[in-house]
């Protein structure tokens, strides 16, 4: 069935990506106009209680934990895969993996965002303390970078198989010198 299909160009299959990371870190600056609407004006820097700050601020240390543990694992690929079926493995793999770490980065987001509408005191700041770890989490970890592509390669190359990731997204091939197969550059 995929033999009649057309390839993506690396390009193209990275500004989809691109494109979709983009939407999901959009989604947070929607849900901050929900909160404008949501909270009177005079109450948006009202200080809330103690549930409201903690709530956005564990789901994001949370969050960012989440990313660095479950958000970059990957299976490794085979050395026996031949070439062009451990590539389009190793980009589903990146790809389930860049959705596991959008969805850890969205987490605080909806948190803070259940914050206030469950806060007995009207307030945005709980939506605005999510947000910003949201923020920061999509542009550190989920937004598909070179780096996070060649940390993704390194870990699927791990066993010894060559992915050919960054290669598949225009990086160029390999990871650069000192690369053992490793997922460690000695």
């Amino acid at each position: 069935m995929t033999g009649n299909m057309p390839t993506a160009s690396p390009t193209a299959r990275l500004t989809a990506m691109r494109m979709i990371a983009g939407a999901f870190f959009a989604a947070v600056v929607m849900f901050a106009l929900v909160v404008s609407l949501i909270v009177p004006s005079e109450y948006w820097f009202e200080m809330p209680d103690i549930l409201g700050l903690a709530l956005p601020a564990v789901a994001g240390v949370a969050a960012a934990g989440g990313i660095v543990t479950v958000g970059n694992s990957v299976v490794a690929i085979a050395p026996t895969d031949p070439a062009d079926r451990a590539t389009a493995t190793a980009v589903n793999r990146f790809q389930t993996s860049m959705f596991v770490r959008l969805a850890f980065a969205e987490l605080p987001a909806f948190v803070g965002l259940a914050a206030v509408l469950i806060s007995a005191h009207p307030s945005a700041i709980p939506f605005l303390i999510g947000a910003v770890f949201s923020l920061v989490l999509h542009a550190a970890y989920a937004f598909p970078t070179r780096a996070s592509v060649r940390r993704v390669e390194r870990k699927l190359d791990r066993d010894g198989g060559r992915s050919r990731l960054a290669e598949s997204f225009g990086f160029g091939s390999g990871p650069g010198n000192g690369y053992t197969g490793s997922a460690t550059v000695h």
